[in-house]
């Protein structure tokens, strides 16, 4: 099976996962490349360096995991079924040891082989990249079962840097001239005391992700900032916000009371600073995007490569007309799934899009909610909040605009709920509010929630 960027799949459609299987990769090009195997734990954090395998060090405890390296070239053997709980996932890394970018490389291969039958593979090029010092390859992580995921995406560090972004930090040796790279305690000090990420490694991870010159430029301030917001709630609520992984999901009132704010430039403004929360909380570096009005719409996902003219080129680009406020559809759609009825000439044709519920027991779902006005359905609303509230969802409303929202402002005692999964911001000009102000609104209650689910 030839895979692409971005695909995922059940690992068990292509081998048997009790069974030994080997990962091979490759680059051609005119320098040293260096391949790694981090096995990382549900947090995303290598919490135990000896799953660090790489040159230096290639075998895991156990053998679960075994280093064959050659020139330009590593084999790694697993045995997933050995692996220990704490191992959630394996990302394989591929770094530059020198001063050239994977832009300048001619091509680099994957293949997964059992048997020595290759099942998967995956060919990239110069051209996928710019001037990225490694490639976060493909990862293999559990969801239920062991699943595959063609993340086939640059990273801006080399191998020491990656080792940053998992947790860990780089350690010299000291005979001058035979520096290497090699884990520490994965930073378990500061992990230790529940917020040991600190902001110039959550800026770096997700700098890290980001490609493009133009798009450093755009999210920079913003990255540093949330970076910033994210240390500073990891303190006091006492749980690592910086480790933590969601599904982030943006749901945007499209009622015709907003018409001023999409025209005037508000709402874009606000999606580009959304970016970043996408990149540092969602595994695939996207947010899930809902238009809501008296029903709702599921549009493109945002990302890094239609951020910045979104409003332009997907909301007002998706045909959805501006309508009341109703919030119980849209909640539903995302918590339960649902379908709509779309197209057609004055109503032949039309077409039925369902729509897959978001919310499972892997990631939680973290849902960020902006209305202008109160709900015309809050019966319905409070059925669907009460069904979730025993789910791994959490939703924040974030009023803006003069509207007292006092439905919004009682959610915190509404009765019959397993537990409190809602909060509720009011930021009365979107426009005129810093990155703090946001991220903390944003995220602050959310917070409080994942040291709950503890």
């Amino acid at each position: 099976m030839d895979f692409l960027r971005g695909m995922r799949d059940k690992l068990s459609k292509y081998v048997n996962v009790d069974s030994e299987i080997c990962i091979e990769m490759s680059i051609d090009g005119s320098s040293v490349y260096d391949f790694c195997c981090f096995g990382v734990d549900k947090s995303g954090r290598l919490s135990d360096d000896r799953y660090m395998i790489f040159y230096n060090q290639a075998s895991s405890p156990d053998h679960e995991i075994n280093l064959a390296a050659g020139n330009n070239a590593s084999k790694f053997y697993i045995n997933l079924s050995k692996l220990p709980l704490e191992i959630d996932k394996l990302v394989f890394t591929a770094s530059i040891d020198g001063n050239s970018t994977m832009g300048e490389i001619s091509k680099h291969n994957f293949c997964l082989s059992q048997n020595n039958h290759i099942q998967i593979s995956m060919e990239l090029s110069g051209s996928d990249f710019k001037t990225e010092k490694a490639i976060i390859s493909v990862e293999i992580y559990r969801k239920d079962e062991w699943r595959i995921a063609a993340v086939a995406n640059g990273f801006n560090g080399g191998l020491s840097a990656l080792l940053a972004s998992f947790g860990g930090t780089e350690v010299l040796s000291d005979a001058p001239g035979n520096e290497s790279v090699s884990p520490n305690q994965s930073d378990r000090a500061g992990s230790a005391a529940g917020y040991g990420t600190s902001e110039e490694i959550l800026t770096q991870k997700v700098m890290g992700k980001i490609s493009l010159s133009k798009d450093k430029v755009n999210l920079e301030k913003h990255v540093v900032n949330l970076s910033k917001c994210i240390v500073s709630l990891s303190k006091k609520s006492g749980i690592d916000l910086g480790s933590a992984r969601a599904k982030v999901v943006v749901v945007l009132d499209y009622s015709g009371s907003m018409s001023r704010l999409y025209s005037n430039g508000t709402v874009q403004h606000t999606i580009s600073r959304l970016v970043p929360l996408g990149l540092t909380f969602d595994d695939n570096g996207s947010i899930d995007v809902y238009l809501f009005q008296n029903d709702y719409r599921k549009i493109a996902d945002l990302n890094l490569s239609n951020y910045e003219n979104y409003v332009t080129g997907v909301v007002e680009a998706s045909g959805y007309s501006m309508g009341g406020t109703s919030y119980a559809p849209v909640l539903r759609a995302i918590i339960e799934g649902s379908s709509y009825k779309q197209g057609g000439f004055l109503g032949f044709n039309r077409k039925t899009v369902t729509i897959e519920s978001i919310v499972d027991d892997g990631d939680a779902t973290f849902i960020l909610f902006i209305t202008d006005g109160e709900n015309a359905d809050k019966d319905e609303t409070n059925k669907i909040i009460k069904k979730s509230s025993g789910m791994n969802v959490f939703i924040q409303f974030i009023g803006i605009g003069k509207q007292r929202f006092k439905y919004l402002e009682k959610l915190d005692d509404m009765p019959g709920r397993r537990r409190d999964n809602t909060g509720f911001s009011k930021m009365e000009d979107l426009d005129k509010a810093d990155d703090n102000e946001l991220y903390t609104n944003v995220l602050g209650q959310f917070s409080r929630w994942l040291k709950g689910m503890q």
